[in-house]
């Protein structure tokens, strides 16, 4: 296995977010093992020896997850008749059913925030990021940290469509500075004016928290403990300084700071080691030093 292969068990924490959506455990299962494939698919046979799970069953579960829009597939050979069966994309999965299904409303959004974008990147592959590859929408913001260093490591595009739409950038970013390197920059465009509605800032904010203690709590720290948040105003803005406890060390780890930064219709969600946390602010802040003359 190649450093950029991923195995289904490194994918089965995502098992109860895809039961969110309406699939059983089976049908997440053969899901995942599509996703991992990405766009290229694959045929039932490596599937069944890959799950063990029975060719009939899979081949029902196929059929349901088609139905359910999980899944594409077309045939490769007609005699023997063979098909290949695609993963869909997750992003635009979980934002077709969170439309179509208010009552479950809250808890697909969670599922989406703390699964979605990892999903997207698994079923994206590795794939070299520059400027001149990202999104359009987001290249003010990213010239001047690439000028000072920084490296786009994940970028995922979201399109919303839902009582309000948006469009959302998340970059997971290296910082060329301090410990740990690795920061990230989230932007979430609106169709109306919100840095004055201190409900929707409050209930980013608060999502933002709980996505950074989810990712940290994931990734498996050798050490890690607990991790706390310490709420402080950054420059008029809603902060935490992120602090971990690791194992045989008396005081808490400062890990960084994270904000949120609303600006005219976006909300800039910035995250980092001391120093490229300060890069990041400043680079919004100097970006958009003209909003209110707008």
């Amino acid at each position: 296995m190649t450093s950029n292969e991923v195995t289904i068990s490194e994918l089965t924490e995502y098992l109860s977010h895809l039961m969110n959506f309406g699939i059983s455990e089976d049908e997440a299962k053969v899901y995942l093992s599509l996703i991992k494939r990405g766009p290229r698919g694959e045929v039932v046979g490596r599937i069944k020896s890959e799950l063990e799970i029975g060719r009939t069953t899979i081949y029902a579960i196929m059929e349901r997850l088609s139905d359910k829009g999980f899944i594409s597939s077309k045939e490769i050979s007609e005699n023997p008749k063979r098909i290949m069966y695609v993963a869909n994309s997750p992003i635009k999965i979980f934002n077709r059913i969170i439309s179509e299904n208010e009552i479950k409303l809250n808890k697909q959004k969670q599922s989406n925030l703390f699964a979605g974008d990892n999903l997207e990147k698994t079923f994206q592959g590795a794939k070299k990021l520059t400027l001149d590859t990202a999104h359009p929408g987001a290249y003010k913001y990213l010239k001047p940290l690439i000028s000072k260093k920084f490296e786009i490591k994940s970028e995922v595009i979201e399109h919303t469509a839902g009582s309000e739409p948006i469009l959302s950038y998340d970059y997971e970013l290296k910082g060329p500075k301090g410990f740990p390197k690795d920061s990230g920059l989230i932007i979430i465009e609106y169709d109306r004016i919100i840095e004055d509605d201190s409900r929707l800032i409050r209930e980013a904010f608060e999502m933002f928290k709980s996505k950074t203690e989810y990712e940290i709590r994931k990734d498996k720290i050798p050490g890690f403990q607990d991790v706390k948040f310490e709420e402080i105003n950054i420059d008029g803005y809603n902060g935490n300084k992120v602090l971990i406890k690791i194992r045989l060390k008396k005081n808490l780890w400062k890990a960084g700071y994270q904000a949120v930064i609303p600006l005219k219709n976006r909300i800039f969600f910035i995250f980092g080691s001391d120093e490229n946390f300060q890069i990041l602010k400043e680079m919004i802040l100097n970006s958009e030093k003209f909003h209110h003359l707008v």
